[in-house]
């Protein structure tokens, strides 16, 4: 790769930071993951000569639709969304400024989760709370957005098949959402506001009823830190099953694990009824993510509970976020 021209993609957590590198023709020629302090893990990657262009996974992009080189404005715009994404806007900037630092005249491109859902009608994406809230960002915003731009953008080359006019995707993961998509476009998402809501995942507790955080915050005076951090780290699996990997309980012979097992297929499959209904019918299923592509029990589980919408085809398609993000900063530099 020495004096050759390639595109770096970085994707940014609290203590880890995953890379990858590609060719101009958008290839992948080397990845990995990097755990550490988010700066601490740039001086490890080695690169042995400055990238053409570097795209970063944002989490929250706020109403924006489409990746944007990052300048002075966008970056503020980023940290003004840090308040709905605080686990994982932040350490987005922190990469941001380093890179810069590093590489102060290569541009650099932000591609938001949240983008895929930009286009979702109105009637799927406000919450109906007084305008004054609304008018400050509070609303549906949907996340995974660059797993679903992915499947869109690659499935036919994957499958050898047209993608069907309406489809409804399942990111199973660590976390977990659907996404019904009408002629490759976003109609509907099962996250919203943040990344909490929706289907039960390894350690949030997906869709619940907002009376128990206020129950929880007046019977049992626990603080709106102490409830976060119930919700987003001792819920979903590992509150039912005592551990938030999904191969762990689905290789255990427990009863609380044949349980969450049940209930994360009820759930998947009850959400799925209303994209369905979002999109007025569905023509196929496509799965990916980690438990999406690799566990074919929850797969089989998920479509008998509907098995009423007929017999349907359905695809395995292997997640690639960072190739959606190379992708991205390409057609930036073309």
């Amino acid at each position: 790769m020495t004096g050759d021209p390639w595109i770096l993609t970085l994707n940014a957590g609290s203590s880890s930071l995953k890379f990858a590198a590609f060719t101009p023709d958008c290839t992948k020629i080397a990845s990995g993951q990097v755990t550490a302090d988010v700066q601490e893990a740039l001086t490890h990657l080695n690169m042995p000569c400055a990238p053409q262009a570097i795209g970063h996974r944002v989490v929250h992009g706020g109403s924006r639709s489409a990746p944007i080189k990052i300048t002075p404005d966008i970056r503020a715009e980023i940290e003004a969304s840090a308040t709905l994404a605080p686990l994982h806007n932040p350490p987005a900037l922190t990469v941001i400024d380093a890179v810069q630092t590093l590489f102060p005249n290569v541009p650099q491109y932000a591609c938001f989760d949240t983008a895929f859902h930009a286009n979702n009608p109105p009637e799927a994406t406000t919450i109906p709370i007084p305008r004054t809230l609304r008018d400050q960002g509070v609303r549906r915003y949907g996340f995974h957005g660059l797993s679903y731009a992915s499947l869109v953008r690659r499935f036919e080359q994957v499958t050898s098949t047209t993608l069907p006019r309406r489809v409804l995707a399942f990111h199973l993961g660590a976390g977990a959402s659907l996404a019904a998509i009408v002629d490759g476009v976003g109609v509907a998402t099962t996250m919203g506001f943040s990344p909490m809501d929706g289907l039960v995942m390894a350690t949030r507790s997906g869709a619940m009823d907002t009376g128990v955080v206020l129950h929880l915050m007046r019977e049992h005076g626990m603080s709106a830190a102490a409830i976060d951090q119930m919700l987003n780290h001792q819920s979903g699996l590992t509150a039912m099953a005592g551990t938030a990997d999904m191969k762990e309980v689905l290789n255990s012979d427990e009863p609380s694990a044949k349980f969450a097992v049940s209930h994360y297929c009820y759930w998947v499959s009850r959400h799925a009824g209303s994209m369905i209904a979002a999109m007025q019918g569905v023509d196929g299923f496509i799965f990916t993510g980690g438990i999406g592509e690799n566990a074919a029990q929850i797969r089989e589980h998920t479509l008998n509970h509907l098995s009423w919408a007929g017999k349907l085809p359905h695809w395995v398609v292997q997640a690639d976020e960072e190739g959606e993000i190379a992708n991205a900063a390409h057609h930036a530099l073309a």
